[in-house]
């Protein structure tokens, strides 16, 4: 009996100080980065649709009124080839040429999870499929969209899927990672002048697997998050410390690190598009999103997307101009 409580005291002691270490990392200070941050904005046509916008207005707004000039967009599946060997590249051409206009750069996302519900954003025609069916399809997929872009002036890099270490959304089958590399190891093939960013979650995730694909690893970054119990935002208790620890732990393979999603738009009990426009405003103000910019320029990556310009697009057509206004100076060259 000594014996197993000696044991589980030791259990108990070392879990504590493991617990303690965590802790303390999460909440190690860092370093101020000198480093130059580009901002931009991810942006879905489909969810600027959604709040009862023209989506080509909005897009049209965000590259001459805030004068954004770094996108990252996506070559959604489902839009792309909405019927088997059947492609339409017109709303994606459409956003490729409008950015080379204003000397605007993409990053690109290809495959089948990219940003925005429902994750995977397959075509109705692949749901009876095998897995190794769809795979295949996928990579068609793919090659296609990389021959049609690689080439484009606006075109800056490549994103090969979205987050698959994440388990977010509605997928068929989960990712894995022979997948992934066949993917990338594609893109590379078909295009020699572009790198490829994968991505993870900045909070929820480990970094490390997926440092030793693709040539950037891009992170999400979120201060804070929605509990559907305790109907409020529980903030992450993560300084500027942790993210910085993190990349020099995989430096070795990954020696660009950038923020490909940050926080800048409301997360409550239920979807943006179903909030009022006080509500969403109140779950994000302005001094929120500002805190986060800072903080993300506090932490160094050189190339930061945020997430939420539909929505800002939505509260300025609303006479709600505040948040749109008051970005401005974000996206200032």
């Amino acid at each position: 009996m000594n014996r197993l409580i000696r044991a589980i005291t030791i259990i108990f002691f070392c879990g504590g100080v493991l617990f303690a270490i965590f802790l303390l990392l999460l909440n190690l200070p860092g370093t101020k980065q000198n480093t130059a941050t580009t901002f931009g904005v991810t942006f879905d046509p489909e969810y600027a649709q959604s709040f009862g916008v023209d989506w080509h207005d909005a897009y049209r707004a965000i590259l001459d009124d805030l004068k954004v000039r770094a996108f990252r967009l996506s070559a959604y599946w489902d839009t792309i080839e909405p019927e088997e060997g059947n492609y339409t590249f017109n709303d994606l051409d459409f956003q490729m040429d409008q950015a080379d206009q204003r000397q605007a750069k993409i990053l690109l996302g290809v495959g089948r999870k990219l940003p925005r519900w429902p994750e995977c954003h397959d075509p109705a025609w692949v749901k009876n499929l095998s897995k190794a069916e769809l795979e295949q399809k996928v990579l068609d997929e793919v090659t296609v969209v990389v021959d049609r872009y690689k080439d484009h002036p606006a075109l800056s890099r490549w994103q090969v899927e979205n987050e698959v270490f994440f388990p977010f959304g509605i997928c068929s089958y989960p990712y894995d990672l022979s997948l992934l590399k066949k993917e990338i190891d594609l893109v590379h093939s078909l295009d020699t002048k572009h790198e490829v960013v994968v991505t993870d979650s900045g909070e929820w995730t480990p970094w490390i697997p997926l440092a030793f694909y693709g040539d950037t690893l891009g992170i999400s970054m979120y201060r804070e998050a929605w509990n559907n119990s305790l109907h409020s935002h529980i903030p992450f208790p993560i300084k500027e410390g942790w993210y910085q620890l993190r990349a020099q732990l995989i430096r070795p393979w990954k020696k660009s690190i950038i923020v490909t999603e940050l926080q800048a738009e409301p997360w409550g009990g239920k979807s943006v598009e179903q909030m009022g426009p006080d509500e969403g405003i109140l779950l994000m103000p302005l001094e929120k999103i500002q805190d986060n910019i800072r903080f993300a320029r506090n932490v160094g990556f050189p190339e930061v997307y945020l997430w939420g310009v539909e929505w800002w697009y939505y509260l300025n057509q609303q006479g709600l101009p505040e948040i749109w206004g008051g970005m401005k100076d974000t996206f200032k060259q």
